[in-house]
């Protein structure tokens, strides 16, 4: 796009904009997907250990 373009989407006419990151986590769901999230999300260790645990009577 243009930067003009861009420019004229970016302005938003009632003044409420909000600033989101763009993270993409790697495909599927795993170990290692859910610690990166966690990470991600800055949640402390007993969240991702419940997290883990759930992944694992998942896969059972």
């Amino acid at each position: 796009m243009r930067e003009k373009e861009l420019e004229k989407i970016k302005k938003y006419k009632y003044g409420f904009s909000t600033d989101i990151e763009n993270i993409r986590a790697p495909k599927g769901l795993n170990k290692e997907v859910i610690k990166f999230i966690s990470n991600i999300k800055k949640e402390p260790q007993w969240m991702l250990d419940w997290r883990l645990k759930a992944y694992e009577r998942l896969q059972q």
